[in-house]
């Protein structure tokens, strides 16, 4: 009686609040990829200078302090950009890794049980055949 009662509480406790507590955890790293990576900070800066890396344009007017001017500012750009770029294609990478991990986390969950009782049902079976 003890054996069943311990198998439905189990049973319950797998499929309601395991379940649940099991989404937070997935929810949890999903959070902890996205800042990991800082996509939104990225995303927002995505054309910023590359670590603030600009030329400073004088108040006199000279055309090699313009094209000084643009040239840098412009490459300080472009590599910040191509940075954030590669940063923020890891991160979604990582990011869709970790949701089809999850997912799977989340198949295996509900069929483990059966999972276990077939593999032990087979672990006899082989023990008492002999095979």
């Amino acid at each position: 009686m003890l054996l069943l009662s311990v198998t439905h509480d189990y049973f319950i406790w797998h499929y309601t609040r395991a379940f649940k507590e099991l989404f937070t955890v997935w929810v949890n790293i999903l959070w902890f990829v996205v800042h990991f990576f800082s996509i939104p900070q990225l995303v927002k800066s995505w054309f910023a200078p590359y670590k603030r890396i600009t030329e400073q344009r004088h108040r006199r007017f000279d055309l090699e302090d313009i094209a000084g001017y643009i040239i840098i500012n412009t490459l300080s750009r472009i590599v910040g950009a191509v940075m954030r770029t590669i940063l923020i294609g890891l991160g979604l990478l990582f990011l869709t890794f970790m949701i089809a991990f999850g997912v799977v986390v989340y198949l295996l969950w509900i069929f483990l049980p059966i999972i276990i009782l077939a593999t032990l049902v087979v672990g006899v079976s082989i023990l008492f055949t002999g095979v």
